[in-house]
């Protein structure tokens, strides 16, 4: 195992372990944020996906909306679990 992040190979693996990192700092990020500012963050991944998509850059456009989906899934996950608490 490489000891620092410059010795990683740049391959499909390690591109996938930099989106996944990122995936995981923005959901990290976002549970500190209230509902009004997660949904404004989300709002704002959705215009920089659009941004990127008419600037060709597709990959990064799939990248920001698979981001902005992960917080609205798990928003999603929390709001059934406080229901659940509540009916109990």
């Amino acid at each position: 195992m490489p000891t620092r992040h410059t010795e990683l190979p740049l391959n499909e693996k390690s591109l996938n372990a930099v989106i996944d990192a990122m995936s995981v700092v923005t959901l990290c990020l976002t549970q500190i944020l209230s509902p009004e500012q997660r949904e404004r963050f989300g709002k704002d991944l959705v215009t920089m996906a659009e941004v990127a998509g008419r600037k060709g850059k597709l990959e990064l456009t799939s990248i920001l909306l698979d981001m902005r989906a992960a917080v609205k899934v798990r928003d999603e996950e929390q709001a059934a679990e406080r229901l659940a608490r509540a009916a109990d």
